[in-house]
């Protein structure tokens, strides 16, 4: 908190709101307290200084979409399957999200939307373009081997992705890094742009700024795009290193295949006082990050130092995560970026279930299926429906065990019949069920 008194963030998502394929993030403002003006954020209930208790306004929530007075709505690209968007009126569409459609939800679950009004769908894919007109550039003159080591000639284990006597030291890791990759001077073209492209990936050394063999490299100087990921799919990062069924213990490492990872954790951040100071340190994250791909979001937290980078494609995070480890923000830091956790906040929860619950509604009208409540389901050409579920369905339903009483009428009462004779010959008992005290005729006559 600064010395004013000024909160740094004047904004907190509290829901999502809008349509199917139309949802945008609402936020609320801060309050100030009434009784000692002290100003609290939006989650508090109480006032921090007086206790005082929180007064709801009318005009506290904030929203940035145009709601139901614009025609953009979500697609599904079946092909990448990535989110772009279309307009129901004009029939346009666009793979950047529309400054209409207001800010994406909290958190976009699986797949990204991008920054709302940001011109940046193909930014880099004109990079690239002018990457790809010249040779790259080698970055050093020869590898180092301070921190290098052999590989495949120690025990490798494979549940904490390290070799034997591979970064133990709690100390390593947290110097300076010597060297970055300059995009501008380093990206271009290497033999993977040359040969066949079925299995190639990204050079790590690359985007440490280390590699020493440049235009002569069998792996991408350039950045990674949506049709890379696409390519390389989830059971590999974009360097070509596999990833591992669960994250590791310290969240560092290539991550997890199971979630679609494209949130990083900066820790390291010096402590900034004052909205300018706030102001001047956020640009400075939208710049080193944005630099390695399309940035969604970033959420400081001020009083502890740290943020999450949101990126709208895994492999981009992926890249900047190497890229940008003990790397310098804006004066002397030492960034410590690991993967992120899944957001505990329940707004961010319900955000993320909304975000991949309308993005499988797209997916389903991509392939053509029908979404209405009361649509029927669309079965095979070739599907043959037993009779039972036909009769179920068209409504004539059948008992499993019919009644056949009809069909033994005549041979039922027959059958009583000859009975009840039957029992009258050999009992005094009434077949009615009453007993009778007369005696037959013939032992009568024989008692006389």
């Amino acid at each position: 908190m600064s010395s004013s008194g000024e909160l740094p963030r004047a904004l907190t998502a509290v829901g999502t709101l809008g349509d199917v394929g139309a949802a945008y993030a609402v936020y609320e403002k801060n309050w100030v307290c009434a009784d000692c003006s002290h100003e609290n954020y939006a989650r508090r209930k109480r006032c921090f200084r007086c206790r005082a208790p929180k007064v709801e306004r009318p005009d506290a929530l904030v929203v940035d979409s145009a709601g139901d007075q614009h025609a953009w709505r979500e697609a599904l690209d079946p092909v990448s399957n990535k989110i772009y968007y279309y307009n129901t009126q004009t029939n346009a569409t666009q793979w950047e999200r529309p400054a209409e459609m207001g800010a994406a939800p909290h958190a976009t679950g699986w797949f990204g939307r991008g920054k709302a009004g940001a011109e940046e769908g193909d930014r880099y894919e004109r990079l690239n373009a002018v990457f790809l007109s010249r040779p790259a550039r080698k970055q050093l003159d020869a590898m180092p081997t301070a921190n290098s080591q052999l590989e495949g000639a120690y025990e490798y284990n494979i549940w904490y992705d390290k070799y034997v006597g591979d970064h133990w030291s709690d100390a390593r890791g947290k110097e300076p890094a010597t060297t970055r990759c300059h995009l501008e001077q380093d990206a271009g073209k290497t033999k993977a742009d040359v040969v066949s492209k079925a299995n190639r990936y990204f050079c790590v050394h690359f985007a440490r700024g280390m590699c020493a063999r440049g235009a002569e490299c069998s792996y991408y100087h350039r950045l990674p795009s949506a049709a890379d990921e696409t390519r390389i799919g989830m059971m590999h990062d974009c360097f070509g290193r596999e990833r591992h069924a669960t994250d590791r213990d310290d969240m560092a490492g290539v991550g997890n295949f199971t979630r679609n990872s494209r949130t990083l954790y900066v820790g390291g951040l010096k402590s900034a006082s004052g909205r300018e100071a706030v102001k001047e340190q956020e640009d400075a994250l939208y710049k080193q990050f944005g630099e390695w791909g399309e940035v969604e979001n970033i959420n400081v937290i001020h009083r502890k130092s740290i943020c999450f980078v949101r990126y709208r494609h895994r492999t981009s995070a992926e890249f900047a995560k190497e890229a940008m480890t003990n790397q310098a923000l804006q004066s002397d830091e030492v960034l410590n970026v690991r993967w992120a956790f899944d957001d505990p906040n329940p707004v961010a929860k319900q955000a993320g279930e909304r975000a991949d619950r309308d993005a499988i509604v797209a997916m389903m009208q991509a392939k053509g299926a029908t979404t209405g409540e009361d649509a029927a389901f669309d079965y095979p050409e070739q599907y043959q429906m037993p009779a039972t579920k036909r009769q179920r369905i068209e409504g004539d339903t059948v008992a499993s065990y019919p009644d056949t009483d009809t069909h033994f009428v005549a041979g039922k009462d027959s059958a009583t019949a000859s009975e009840d004779a039957l029992y009258a010959q050999l009992s005094y008992a009434d077949p009615n069920g009453e007993v009778s005290t007369d005696q037959p005729e013939g032992d009568a006559d024989n008692q006389e």
